[in-house]
């Protein structure tokens, strides 16, 4: 069984959703014990971020590097074997991780401790923020998915990610065919099954 140190609604909750689509079951450890940093997460991460995954002898604690491990260690269509469509699958998952993902870290980064210049700061942040959503929807212009018409492990990390707007107090809006990905995303089995165990509430498809 893998035990996923997790913190609800964040990079993490891609990781529990793969899981539930490839049927392995999980032990979930919380981030934090009361309002410090779970001890038991700094043993093995020190840095006291999420996901950290565990299995037997093996530990990752890169998202990204789980997403793609997993895909691979359980034959998941969420990421093709080979060749050109495995590498459009791969692009655009690192454009979720290390792309996307750090741009809405600086935008949290200058909420909690921008002082002078706060506002303008976090608009710019934001403004970056639109520029790649606005890409997203470019490409969803020509497929369902952004790799073609089936789901693939990108389309779930960038619906997780998406959430994490509400918590922005500047507008981040998506296209309709954004919007309308991500709610085929959530609707799948294992998202709803995450959402349930997680208690999270999915606004970026409204």
């Amino acid at each position: 069984m893998f035990t996923l140190y997790a913190k609800n609604g964040t990079c993490s909750m891609a990781v529990h959703v793969l899981l539930n689509e490839l049927n392995q079951p999980v032990t979930m450890i919380p981030h934090t014990v009361g309002d410090k940093v779970n001890p038991e997460l700094l043993k093995i991460n020190p840095r006291g971020q999420v996901p950290v995954l565990k299995k037997d002898d093996m530990l990752m604690r890169e998202g990204g590097a789980m997403l793609t491990w997993l895909c691979d260690e359980y034959n998941s269509p969420l990421l093709p074997r080979k060749g050109a469509e495995r590498a459009n699958v791969l692009q655009w998952l690192m454009f979720a991780n290390a792309t996307l993902h750090p741009a809405y870290a600086r935008a949290f980064f200058v909420m909690r401790n921008a002082q002078a210049d706060k506002d303008a700061m976090l608009k710019t942040a934001v403004e970056a923020i639109q520029i790649m959503w606005n890409e997203v929807e470019e490409q969803l212009q020509k497929t369902d998915y952004v790799c073609g018409k089936e789901c693939c492990v990108a389309d779930i990390l960038l619906t997780v990610i998406a959430n994490w707007s509400q918590y922005i107090p500047m507008p981040i809006s998506y296209g309709a065919k954004t919007k309308a990905m991500f709610s085929r995303v959530i609707a799948r089995p294992s998202y709803q099954k995450a959402i349930e165990v997680e208690q999270v509430e999915y606004k970026a498809a409204a």
